[in-house]
């Protein structure tokens, strides 16, 4: 489930996120504090977004999609050990 909410928060990202907020970087302080609740620490690399005041990066890059991902594995190999 939370794969899924970070691919609808990278799909709004990609698409309308950029042009929505009046105030620039909103839809990141929005993304990183979602990707927070879900995922902890690991989260604020989402915030690395904010450095590209162009919102050109977001189109190629699925920031909360590998966090996601990223959390997914680490959880798949602490089960494992």
């Amino acid at each position: 489930m939370k794969l899924f909410i970070a691919i609808l928060v990278d799909i709004f990202d990609f698409t309308i996120g950029r042009f929505l907020f009046a105030v620039p970087f909103s839809g990141e302080i929005i993304g990183v504090v979602i990707c927070y609740c879900m995922f902890g620490p690991k989260a604020l690399f989402y915030a690395l977004e904010a450095l590209d005041p162009t919102e050109q990066i977001d189109g190629f890059i699925p920031t909360a999609t590998l966090i996601a991902l990223a959390h997914q594995k680490g959880e798949q190999d602490n089960l494992g050990a």
